[in-house]
């Protein structure tokens, strides 16, 4: 569950507005930048502008290509040296930045969660973020973690979700979250951190659904598939609830006249895990017109 008193834990890069450097290139805009430059330096080259295979149009055309192609060069060049969308090699640098290195197996989107989060691990309070990042830096066996402190106390709960088919880890995962937790270097000295297993709230989604007539019933349960699929990587994280009207907006896609859904709203804490099952969607119906 997101803390939004941490900005690395809530940040959305894909929320981001495009930065400016990031050029929109247009072949057609490059193509008539040239031919207005040739027509300034020399008019009587009018004619043959206006016929599309004269060398003076094909040599134009060709220069405007090869400009598109060293411009999109360029804005990719700028991509790679920021963080929301540098892959591969390029991330690595990135993290190297932060002390953060590619764990095995580990893929673009986690190593720039950890990178994101790696300015956390830096403090000596033991913020969310740090525990968090901690965590994920145990191993890619860990897909998300939450750390929450009972006011008062001293006492820090750290709960972790698995990779995988199941959710719940490990005893040895958390095992190897603890020690690397209680390490020195990293546990605050006045902090007594418990790390527990995610609790797993399993669920399935069975619905009866009316199209309008004329799409084609076997297009309109493909694009609810991929909807359905979409939201359960949404809420399948720590302390995400399910929503009624989320499954509903999932279901209720073009062609849908109305769904028929018997779903309640899942509301979990911060140590659950909404966890999908299976979805089943039946055509009941279709509108007549």
């Amino acid at each position: 569950m997101p803390s939004f008193e941490s900005p690395a834990l809530y940040i959305d890069f894909a929320r981001l507005p495009p930065p400016k450097v990031i050029e929109e290139i247009k072949y057609e805009d490059l193509l008539t930048v040239y031919k207005q430059q040739v027509l300034a330096k020399n008019p009587r080259l009018a004619a043959a502008l206006n016929l599309e295979q004269s060398p003076t149009n094909v040599i134009l055309e060709a220069e405007a290509y090869g400009e598109m192609i060293v411009r999109e060069r360029i804005n990719s060049a700028a991509k790679a040296c920021m963080l929301p969308f540098a892959t591969g090699s390029d991330l690595e640098v990135i993290g190297a930045r932060f002390n953060v290195s590619r764990m095995a197996g580990e893929l673009d989107p986690r190593l720039r969660r950890r990178i994101q989060l790696s300015m956390e691990s830096y403090t000596t309070a033991g913020s969310p973020g740090s525990y968090i990042f901690h965590s994920l830096s145990t191993s890619t066996d860990v897909r998300d973690a939450t750390a929450v402190t009972e006011r008062g106390t001293g006492r820090v709960i750290v709960t972790i979700m698995a990779n995988g088919a199941n959710p719940v880890p490990s005893a040895a995962l958390i095992d190897a979250i603890y020690d690397r937790l209680m390490s020195d270097g990293i546990k605050p000295l006045t902090d007594d951190i418990s790390v527990l297993p995610v609790i797993k709230i399993p669920t399935d989604i069975q619905a009866n659904i009316t199209l309008y007539p004329g799409p084609d019933a076997s297009l309109v349960i493909s694009d609810i598939n991929k909807a359905l699929t979409s939201l359960r990587n949404r809420v399948t994280q720590i302390g995400m609830d399910l929503k009624r009207s989320a499954v509903i907006a999932a279901l209720t896609q073009e062609g849908v006249q109305n769904v028929d859904i018997d779903f309640s709203d899942i509301n979990v804490g911060t140590n659950g895990v909404v966890w999908i099952n299976s979805a089943s969607v039946n055509v009941s119906n279709t509108r007549e017109e």
